[in-house]
């Protein structure tokens, strides 16, 4: 078996607070998984996020598919406007 490293699928997106609190946060998906948890409210995957909740700070959390939204116009994401609906 050779180990060869793989190009990771990057997608970005806007990660959108619990609920309806708070701003979408421009985010980086690096991998998928099925959810350990599975109910009516809930998508049955999530993603692993990466986010700057800081200018110094990078975080990664695992996110629910339910909250996250494609960037569709990558000039949104460098400027820091909300996404379009």
């Amino acid at each position: 078996m050779d180990c060869v490293p793989q190009t990771p699928d990057v997608q970005h997106v806007w990660v959108r607070g619990h609920g309806d609190h708070g701003t979408p946060t421009p985010g980086l998906v690096v991998g998928w998984q099925h959810s350990p948890v599975h109910n009516a409210t809930t998508s049955d995957w999530i993603a692993l996020v990466a986010t700057c909740p800081f200018n110094t700070a990078l975080q990664l959390q695992w996110v629910g598919a339910e909250r996250l939204l494609p960037v569709r116009d990558p000039a949104a994401a460098e400027t820091g406007n909300k996404p379009r609906p």
